[in-house]
């Protein structure tokens, strides 16, 4: 009786420790769904200043060596996000890990519940039995679930990249269409100054010959007064 009574205290416990582990899993959930959604909110500024920063460097004379400034800054702030972000996948692991043993801890402690040994402190031939075939069952669910596992492993890594590819093609198209823009609104710009100066030229090359013709007229006539001047009669 004094066994039973034990063992009923162990369940207990590890009931109670369970339902605090549950309530623990619950809270640490949502703090990693709030910490990844801080880190997104954060990179979407840090995508924003980068593209508003790359306008700025190509009204600058040093384009190039802007841009290479601007965009260490956000390589650097994107690799500290990235940072943050494995510390949260590797706390969630660890999490799943722990639940894992916990819930065969607490598997092993409901059967021996269940087949208590006998007085000689021996289990029965039943009870030998019964455990070395959920013994067997674990281990055939721990080996299917394994390859499982590693499969979805792989395929949130796979979504990982996808995203993040997706994410730096955007990036990257956003980025040459903003230089494309920039480009032909410095070539247009350009194009304008060449039409405002040939017009400014053209003006001058016109008030210079309207000049010239002016004074050759002028000259002409003087010439032509001269020459109908009557002589001065012989004293």
């Amino acid at each position: 009786m004094p066994r039973l009574n034990t063992l009923t205290l162990v369940l207990l416990l590890v009931t109670s420790s369970l339902a605090q582990a549950a309530t623990g899993q619950a809270s640490n959930a949502q703090e990693r769904t709030q910490a990844r959604a801080q880190i997104a909110l954060e990179r979407k500024d840090s995508e924003a200043r980068l593209a508003n920063n790359e306008k700025i460097c190509y009204q600058h004379f040093a384009v190039t060596d802007c841009l290479q400034k601007v965009r260490r800054q956000y390589n650097t702030e994107e690799r500290a996000l990235r940072q943050r972000e494995l510390a949260i996948n590797a706390k969630e692991r660890d999490e799943k890990t722990a639940n894992q043993r916990d819930a065969r801890a607490n598997k092993q402690n409901d059967f021996e519940r269940k087949h208590p040994p006998l007085d000689g402190g021996a289990l029965s031939q039943p009870d030998l039995e019964q455990r070395q075939k959920e013994h067997n069952e674990q281990a055939a669910q721990r080996s299917s679930q394994g390859p499982k596992r590693n499969a979805e492993s792989i395929a949130e890594q796979q979504q990982r990249r996808e995203q993040d590819a997706a994410r730096r093609a955007s990036s990257q198209a956003g980025k040459v269409d903003s230089k494309q823009r920039t480009q032909q609104r410095h070539n247009q710009e350009r194009a304008d100054s060449i039409s405002e100066a040939q017009e400014e030229y053209d003006a001058k090359q016109e008030a210079a010959q309207r000049k010239l013709e002016a004074h050759d007229k002028r000259m002409k006539e003087q010439e032509g007064k001269r020459k109908a001047a009557p002589l001065p009669v012989p004293q």
